[in-house]
């Protein structure tokens, strides 16, 4: 069965008082859910879902733009409309870890590509997070993190230098960082706060994350602190978007 003989499966009620575009929209959401289109696959073009339900172009480019707007599809310059990736979704309230585990938990295969591990001066940012003096050494640890071979977030982590050098002799683009701090209790992570805004795509996020300069980015600044209430991390992580969704729940007495 060709992705055209899918659509024609389906059909739209032109009596009722529910807008034709919006009826079209349910349609292939119920296709997404019903598994008939699948992530990366290309919907026929706007002439030929016309033909096929006898609309106009109008009613059929409103439908697509939403999803589109929506993230549910992408478009190709040139080439046509397709399925977006599911979005992963991130519990900020539950999850010890908004990447490895919780992936792993998911059933999505976690990488990392360790881009720079380099001892710097503290930036103003970085030394108020972490308590410490402007200028002190910390580690600059700069990740391209991946879903499925996807790429989906870059993260600066910055690190107190005298209570992290052993870094150093760890393979981290295998090797988990929260592993290989955890022995000690200084440097074990006991509560993470995190902050989140939305910004506008660099370059090197347009560059690294493989995205376009009009796709949003989520800023996650975290903090880490040990079980003594102290600083010991602080990480910048830019999330794409168009693939990444937090939750937050609020319990209601």
């Amino acid at each position: 069965m060709t992705q055209l003989e899918k659509f024609k499966r389906y059909t739209l009620d032109k009596s009722a008082v529910i807008p034709l575009y919006f009826q079209v929209k349910n349609l292939l959401v119920d296709m997404l859910d019903k598994g008939h289109l699948s992530p990366g696959d290309m919907i026929p073009t706007e002439n030929e879902l016309c033909t096929a339900y006898s609309i106009s172009r109008t009613t059929i480019r409103q439908a697509l733009t939403e999803l589109v707007e929506e993230g549910v599809f992408y478009r190709v310059k040139g080439r046509g409309t397709f399925v977006s990736q599911k979005k992963i979704h991130h519990n900020l309230c539950q999850e010890k870890s908004l990447f490895t585990s919780e992936l792993i938990n998911k059933g999505i295969v976690p990488t990392t590509t360790v881009l720079e591990t380099k001892t710097v001066p503290a930036p103003i940012e970085v030394a108020s997070n972490l308590n410490l003096p402007i200028g002190s050494d910390v580690i600059r640890l700069k990740r391209l993190r991946f879903a499925d071979n996807n790429p989906i977030l870059l993260s600066h982590t910055y690190l107190p230098y005298s209570a992290y050098k052993h870094i150093y002799q760890h393979n981290l683009n295998i090797d988990s960082l929260a592993q290989v701090i955890s022995p000690s209790i200084h440097t074990k992570l006991a509560r993470t706060h995190h902050s989140l805004e939305a910004v506008t795509a660099t370059k090197e996020d347009c560059d690294l994350l493989l995205i376009s300069k009009t796709t949003a980015i989520l800023l996650v600044h975290s903090i880490g602190y040990n079980k003594f209430d102290v600083p010991v991390d602080y990480t910048l992580s830019r999330y794409r978007g168009d693939k990444n969704v937090f939750i937050m729940e609020q319990m209601l007495v």
